[in-house]
């Protein structure tokens, strides 16, 4: 039973709300008489009209969960929800309003509570899933619960005996009675164990997100009966690992992954021999990304979904396609740059090379495009040499852009090096950020003239804001923004996209920067002493260990 204070601020939003109230909710929580009627989630909708809906949820995961279930509410004026555990940070619940819905004439809100008043009636459902949305930082952009995901599960227990519903399910899990057949599909659902298809993990919710470098204190060992919730990560984020005790839930180790914290007890599907010793700083934030990509491939909804598709036999809803941008500004550097692309695992992507002052060999890009990587193909811009020719992507770049034809598009510096899940890492983070923008940092480089490597101290796995500075170097964007040509047309002084992105207020999200080192060609940049270390050392996850000796490998990076 929640604490007094949470049930007073129930009767408070419910005193001030217009008459009759409907409140959304599975707790067991004491409501005020008169019009107020009680619903569970997902349950048929009591008869009458009401003025006001109200979803009250356990904590933020739940909110994003009975949210789904709460779309048959109905209609209202006033919509709005009580969180029982906001978290340790609690604020009030935001909302972006959707253009077609009636104008927002009141809120009252405060942590962990919000009642939004509307000039008149509108369905209640999708405000209680954008504030849902919200609730996991998915103001705009793509979001970690977007759709059914391309496979539609009924929830466990829920029967399927209507063979002209409009939207028939994919998938029932312990459904009461034998599911029949979709007059629309033409097949019967398939019907799973509820150990075949666990609820996932909300990625919005369990994500790396205020991942910390450092650690104040050392592995903590978790009792086996302590649960997962937003709570308790915020509370380990300080902690160098976590070790659950024998019998734990598998949902704790899994969702601590998904949050970066590294475990000892690695979850189901991540292999064993990813978690080591986590002395060592960089060690330790090596083992948290094989960690949070493995857990986050499997446990999230996306990855969950996914899986239910391929059992259901359904063509699930994949990842958007990719479009990498390479810009190559010295004709020695042609099969490094082409190298980084064709190593690339786990995701098929189109290739636009954009060259400065020189036009390299079509044969040549084609066979160093013929590797194992899935470059399906690929288009080569020849920038003129009275271009600009700096890191930025003004000018050429964005005219090359118009030649990509998937959904988002990557750009990277084709003179650095780049490990071979930079696509995947950046389209997770896409995914559990739902940022306009997602960045990987520089935080590693190698300076060939001295053949030393540092790495320089990058805050990462955080929303960047419009004081962040210059934009990182490599990023992934929706191809729609790129084609807009921020700063004007041609001629008319165009700005980085990143920056076009803050100024008009979107959001940009840094990942982690360990697949990706800097090439630095001259005077090193001014560093703090002692982090300068000889030869080309890279992070693991850049898929190369230095050669012998410590020299830096050959340009085309195997």
């Amino acid at each position: 039973m929640p604490d007094r204070s949470v049930v007073d601020v129930l009767h408070e939003v419910l005193a001030a709300a217009r008459r009759p109230a409907l409140v959304v909710t599975d707790l067991d929580l004491a409501l005020p008489g008169g019009d107020v009627t009680r619903m569970a989630p997902g349950a048929v909708k009591p008869e009458g009209q009401f003025r006001t809906v109200l979803l009250v949820a356990a904590d933020v995961a739940d909110l994003r969960r009975q949210a789904r279930r709460a779309q048959g509410v109905g209609w209202a004026r006033e919509v709005g929800v009580v969180v029982v555990d906001p978290g340790p940070r609690p604020t009030a619940p935001t909302l972006r309003t959707h253009p077609a819905w009636p104008p927002l004439t009141s809120v009252e809100a405060g942590p962990g509570h919000a009642r939004f008043e509307f000039d008149r009636r509108l369905a209640a459902g999708p405000v209680l899933a954008a504030l849902a949305r919200a609730a996991g930082g998915a103001l705009e952009g793509p979001r970690a619960d977007d759709g059914h995901l391309g496979v539609r599960v009924l929830p466990p227990g829920t029967s399927y005996v209507d063979p002209a519903a409009k939207h028939p399910p994919d998938v029932v899990v312990d459904p009461p009675e034998a599911p029949v057949v979709a007059e629309a599909t033409g097949r019967r659902p398939v019907v799973l164990r509820a150990a075949e298809a666990p609820e996932p993990l909300d990625e919005a919710v369990y994500r790396p997100t205020g991942f910390r470098g450092r650690w104040t204190r050392p592995v903590v060992d978790l009792p086996a009966t302590v649960r997962l919730d937003p709570g308790l990560v915020a509370a380990l984020r300080d902690a160098q690992g976590v070790r659950p005790a024998a019998g734990h839930d598998p949902r704790l180790a899994a969702g601590l992954a998904m949050c970066g914290i590294p475990v000892l007890d690695a979850p189901d599907g991540v292999p064993e021999d990813q978690v080591v010793a986590l002395d060592d700083p960089l060690g330790r934030e090596e083992v948290s990304v094989r960690l949070r990509r493995a857990a986050l491939a499997r446990h999230s909804a996306a990855g969950r979904r996914a899986a239910l598709a391929g059992r259901a036999g359904v063509r699930g809803a994949g990842e958007p396609s990719v479009s990498v941008l390479a810009v190559v500004r010295r004709p020695e550097l042609l099969a490094h740059a082409l190298a980084q692309v064709a190593r690339q695992r786990g995701h098929e992507v189109e290739l636009v090379l954009v060259t400065h002052g020189f036009t390299p060999d079509a044969g040549r890009v084609r066979d160093a495009l013929g590797g194992p990587g899935g470059v399906l193909a690929h288009t080569v811009v020849t920038a003129t040499t009275d271009t600009p020719s700096g890191s930025g992507v003004a000018g050429p770049v964005l005219d090359a852009a118009t030649r990509a034809s998937g959904d988002v598009v990557l750009v990277l510096d084709g003179h650095d090096w780049y490990g071979p899940d930079v696509v995947t890492d950046l389209l997770l983070a896409r995914r559990y950020s739902s940022a306009t923008v997602v960045t990987m940092p520089a935080e590693l480089g190698h300076s060939t003239s001295d053949d030393v490597t540092w790495r320089r101290p990058t805050a990462t796995e955080t929303y960047l804001g419009a004081d962040a500075g210059a934009p990182d170097p490599t990023y992934l964007l929706d191809r729609r923004l790129l084609r807009r040509r921020p700063g004007g047309p041609r001629g008319a002084g165009a700005v980085d996209p990143v920056q076009a992105v803050r100024r008009d207020g979107g959001t940009v999200y840094r990942t982690h920067g360990l697949g990706h080192v800097r090439r630095h060609d001259g005077a090193l940049p001014a560093l703090a002493a002692g982090s300068l270390r000889p030869g080309f050392r890279p992070s693991s996850l850049l898929g190369a260990p230095p050669a012998p000796g410590g020299q830096r490998p050959g340009d085309g990076l195997p």
